[in-house]
């Protein structure tokens, strides 16, 4: 069986394991927008013109760059303007962004505001720890950071049980995340959004990185994942630590299980780490 075929019978599998969670079908907004992207000279006011075809998407897009964390006091009057300002990529990071809470939106066991502020921090983290470590685009960082756990929205949609389960499997000191889920749910959140990656059409590095980002041993040397998705989980796992020193939650089982991996792979002591965590929480104020 050539490597094709290897690769057609684990999708097989793992489709099996969905367990019958809808995967949403990518919106035709984001496929233009990346075909867009791709080209060689990209097309600003063609992007923009896509953005604003969307009036509820563009609507988002200004209320968010005109906030403080994006406009820094400047106001910022259409698409192109913010374009301008903001740089392609980062404006192309929020689209995805409302995208994303759109097509996840609907019935669920719990409130979802929560989960999308820690996303979209923990997207935020991960982009500039990428910039600070020069290991990997930021963008690709900030994607990653945003749909590592995007498989959780469609478990709860799914199974009226989630929050119970998930919190197991933050408490669980030794096992992997995703085998508490499996004993629970038959299927588990990384499987889920290796799926809506692959739909999305997002790249095959984060979608590989979304499926394995609870198997740190794979961060480095086990198996063949590709470098960059080492990369994004070990940038991720660290951007969640961050985040959870900053809400005082001392204990993190996962930066725990990971943290071996995640400085070998990075070349830091954990001293090195410590220190690059305390300029980030400054940074993050």
């Amino acid at each position: 069986m050539n490597a094709a075929n290897d690769e057609k019978e684990l999708e097989r599998q793992l489709e099996k394991r969905l367990n019958g969670i809808d995967i949403p079908p990518c919106p035709t907004i984001l496929l233009d927008i990346q075909q867009e992207l791709e080209k060689e000279t990209q097309n600003q006011r063609e992007i923009a013109r896509l953005i604003s075809r969307d009036v509820a998407l563009s609507g988002q897009i200004m209320l968010v760059v005109n906030s403080s964390a994006y406009s820094g006091g400047q106001k910022i009057n259409s698409i192109v303007q913010a374009l301008n300002i903001l740089g392609v990529r980062q404006v192309f990071n929020l689209v995805i962004t409302q995208l994303l809470k759109v097509s996840l939106s609907g019935d669920s066991a719990m409130p979802m505001e929560r989960f999308w502020e820690t996303s979209a921090l923990t997207a935020r983290l991960a982009a500039e720890l990428a910039r600070r470590l020069r290991c990997i685009r930021p963008d690709l960082a900030y994607t990653f950071g945003l749909f590592h756990d995007c498989g959780i929205p469609l478990l709860m949609k799914r199974f009226p049980q989630v929050r119970s389960v998930l919190a197991e499997a933050n408490a669980s000191e030794d096992g992997r995340f995703t085998d508490v889920e499996e004993r629970h749910l038959g299927t588990n959140h990384a499987i889920v959004g290796y799926f809506l990656a692959r739909r999305w059409r997002l790249s095959v590095d984060i979608a590989e990185a979304i499926l394995h980002h609870h198997d740190y041993h794979f961060i480095f040397g086990a198996g063949d994942l590709p470098p960059d998705s080492r990369r994004l989980i070990a940038l991720t796992v660290l951007a969640e630590h961050i985040i959870r020193l900053q809400a005082g939650d001392s204990v993190n089982q996962e930066w725990h299980k990971a943290a071996p991996y995640a400085c070998q792979l990075f070349n830091l002591s954990l001293g090195a780490v410590d220190d690059l965590v305390e300029d980030m929480c400054d940074w993050q104020g």
